[in-house]
């Protein structure tokens, strides 16, 4: 696998220092290696759709004979993601919830972009969508005379 590059290098470091991530086991036991993989994967995530984070939870679970791995984000103002996924391991639990994750925010990140345009084009000057045809005269362009108006005044 190459090495990635210094930038991206720092860029994860960066969102990892910002980001408070929380691992947790119910049942089961976390490694180092977990945490570090579990660190890895939200960094490069979040570098990629969102550059900064408040917190990510991840809770390991054993049910039956599958692990599940449940992830949360909170980004921002009300912007958060929730995902979930089972697997006979616990590696492969939480990629599946991360690839889910990811689809949420990466679904987020182009709300948010066509919004913005929208709001971009609506307050832009000299383009306009459709300008207005004039509404035609009565007295002219139909062909119809109308009388000329009276107008009476009363005095008070």
């Amino acid at each position: 696998m190459p090495e990635p590059s210094v930038s991206s290098r720092l860029l994860r470091e960066e969102v990892n220092a910002a980001m408070r991530v929380t691992v947790t086991g119910k049942h089961i036991d976390r490694s180092a290696a977990l945490r570090q993989h579990v660190e890895a994967s939200l960094g490069a995530m979040l570098g990629k759709y969102f550059k900064t984070a408040i917190e990510a939870h991840v809770v390991f679970s054993k049910e039956a004979h599958l692990c599940r791995a449940e992830v949360s984000f909170h980004i921002g103002h009300r912007i958060g993601a929730n995902a979930s996924a089972a697997a006979l391991d616990s590696f492969a639990a939480f990629d599946a919830a991360a690839e889910r994750l990811a689809k949420q925010m990466r679904r987020s990140k182009r709300r948010l972009h066509k919004h913005h345009a929208q709001a971009r084009q609506a307050f832009e000057p000299g383009e306009s969508a459709a300008e207005p045809e004039e509404e035609p005269t009565l007295d002219g362009e139909i062909g119809i005379d109308l009388p000329t108006p009276r107008v009476r005044h009363r005095e008070i």
